[in-house]
């Protein structure tokens, strides 16, 4: 039976609508990534503040944590004008230290008024630690850090530090100045006198009772003091 002309004619008009609807798709698929590149990508910075551990961000972590253990003074003590690293190393952290000093850093631009972070103390994570030998003043050239009487290199069992025995309790706050990028927390070392192959643990860590809230990476540090 021949097909009526008014039923070829519906045919035909309905491919090609279905044709056009099949290239608009197609059109719209191709120049779906320009409209994508046109829409504008606004910039998303920081804002906020937050406060790291100086010694943490550029010392290694000690290992199986997150975080330094350091038994040495940290450059903070030096005197003015040293470098940096002047007294990492030159020097162990012994109970005849007078006071310690742990760098604590603004990480955002400086504040017009006085910002406040809070720390707690944590145990040791660790019972012993290699100490290197103390470097006395006989040695030259004679280092910013070196102290007396010297001690030899040794394998020191380790336990916590006891606030008003091995170190002045401490506020569990640390000041930035106005108009400053750092603020520190002076740690005053005791002198109970000597335990033969002992040392020591005083671990810092950043927290949220100030009005600076601490990095997630750099908020902790560990301090080991030779009490021999």
């Amino acid at each position: 039976m021949a097909i009526p002309t008014w039923l070829k004619t519906l045919d035909i008009n309905f491919k090609k609508k279905s044709m056009k609807k099949i290239f608009k798709y197609i059109l719209l698929i191709c120049f779906l990534p320009v409209f994508h590149s046109c829409i504008k990508n606004d910039e998303i910075t920081f804002q906020g503040k937050v406060a790291e551990v100086d010694a943490a961000s550029w010392n290694a972590n000690a290992a199986g944590v997150t975080y330094p253990i350091l038994p040495y003074l940290l450059p903070e003590n030096r005197p003015v004008g040293t470098s940096r690293t002047s007294c990492a190393g030159d020097s162990t952290l012994r109970r005849l230290s007078r006071t310690t000093r742990v760098r604590i850093n603004l990480v955002s631009t400086q504040s017009n008024k006085d910002e406040t972070v809070g720390y707690k103390i944590f145990s040791s994570p660790i019972t012993s630690i290699a100490f290197p030998a103390t470097l006395g003043f006989n040695v030259t050239p004679v280092l910013p850090c070196q102290q007396l009487p010297q001690a030899a290199a040794a394998a020191l069992s380790v336990s916590d530090a006891v606030a008003g025995t091995h170190y002045t309790a401490l506020s569990g706050k640390v000041t930035i100045p106005a108009n400053s990028s750092f603020g520190y927390i002076d740690i005053t070392i005791l002198n109970p006198g000597p335990t033969a192959g002992q040392a020591r643990f005083i671990g810092i860590q950043l927290d949220s009772t100030g009005t600076v809230l601490p990095s997630p990476n750099y908020n902790k540090v560990g301090l080991v003091i030779d009490q021999r």
